[in-house]
């Protein structure tokens, strides 16, 4: 079994290859279970090892949260306070190939709540910052992008594309405001002709940024699954995945289409729904009824693959969003793998870790102390 398609190489150039944005040190107090830590991290592998419980995925957490500005799992900021402090505080350094610094601090106070400052300016929205810290996270309940609701698979979507597209971003934004309000308008009841014609105003600019927001979409689909397929080459016995978009238009309109096409489509689609929408109170179609599924030789994994499978199957996924957002940035992203060895054969494990050696600065969580060349260790117990 060869290891050389795990590689996050992409055929460029070894210079390019090695450039990498990575995280110089971190300060984080009263952050869950840490009252204080300090971590500086090796420039490629760092295995960040302890028993369970002792804060691995507390550190990474606090990583992401200077990244994309939130946990890992999506719970209320005050959810992260330690056992009874009011306030947590995170400052990381980060340096780039390119000879800059950023310097990130998150505030979180039970009165002000949240505040994040980025080389001591706060920022008002913290959908700006998204993208200046590239990063690609592993986390086991990230499982259920493979095999939970749709709604987990288009987060994995906007977030990939939020961190080097901000056109997407202020669309999806847009999006989800102009989805508010026609929600709202449906909600209310349509007993007189203004708020029909209220309901028509908000269709037009919702079908305009549906159409935007699929065919961005549709382009990173594309782009990712040629890559996708070469790394998950490893598999045995020939296997071949496959990603599939599942537009709310239906899959007769799956094609290439042009911005004005598919938003016509839209705007005839809500036509054909009206009557559904207003006895039911919602808009039912649009971008965020869309769904994505993944197959392994035609076989969707959520159905027919082991447990095992589906996991490798998802870091396959991130693995490949690294060498991704790399080709569209020319600076490898920070990657935070937590608990990437669970359930992997010895073979298979060596084989990623020798890998990630060139996927840029790679911290991995696991119950054991890892070595290998370029790996260094880091004993969480030893720095609490």
């Amino acid at each position: 079994m060869s290891s050389s398609f795990w590689s996050c190489r992409s055929g460029s150039t070894t210079d390019r290859t090695r450039r990498a944005l990575r995280l110089e040190n971190i300060r984080i107090a009263n952050f869950r279970n840490h009252s204080l830590l300090e971590f500086e991290p090796g420039p490629s592998i760092t295995v960040i090892h302890g028993r369970n419980g002792t804060g691995k995925t507390s550190l990474l957490e606090a990583v992401h949260f200077c990244a994309l500005t939130r946990g890992f799992s999506g719970n209320a900021d005050r959810e992260c306070l330690a056992f009874g402090s009011d306030h947590f505080s995170i400052k990381a350094r980060f340096v780039s190939d390119r000879n800059s610094t950023t310097e990130v601090r998150v505030l979180y106070t039970s009165e002000k709540e949240k505040q994040i400052f980025v080389n001591e300016q706060e920022i008002t929205s913290f959908s700006r910052h998204i993208g200046t810290i590239p990063c690609v996270t592993f986390t086991p309940p990230e499982l259920s992008i493979v095999t939970g609701s749709p709604s987990e698979r288009r987060k994995f979507i906007d977030s990939a594309i939020c961190q080097h597209d901000r056109r997407y971003m202020a669309d999806l934004i847009q999006y989800r405001r102009v989805l508010q309000q026609r929600n709202a308008l449906l909600a209310g009841g349509m007993d007189h002709s203004s708020g029909l014609e209220g309901l028509e105003i908000w269709t037009q600019q919702l079908s305009s940024l549906a159409a935007s927001i699929v065919l961005m979409r549709r382009d990173f689909i594309s782009r990712f699954s040629i890559m996708f397929r070469e790394i998950y080459s490893w598999f045995p016995d020939g296997q071949e995945p496959s990603i599939e978009y599942h537009c709310s238009l239906g899959d007769n309109h799956s094609g290439e289409t042009g911005t004005e096409e598919l938003s016509s489509l839209f705007n005839e689609r809500y036509r054909q729904l009206r009557k559904q929408e207003i006895h039911r109170g919602q808009t039912l179609a649009g971008p965020h009824r869309d769904d994505l599924r993944f197959f392994n030789d035609g076989h969707e994994i959520r159905k027919f693959s082991s447990q095992g499978q589906q996991r490798g199957y998802l870091v396959a996924m991130k693995l490949t969003l690294n060498r991704y957002l790399f080709e569209l940035l020319g600076e490898r992203p920070v990657t935070l793998l937590d608990d990437l060895y669970s359930e992997l054969d010895g073979e298979v494990e060596e084989m990623i870790t020798g890998s990630l050696a060139s996927c840029g600065q790679v911290l991995i969580t696991s119950t054991e102390m890892k070595s290998g060349k370029g790996v260094i260790p880091f004993s969480i117990e030893r720095n609490i």
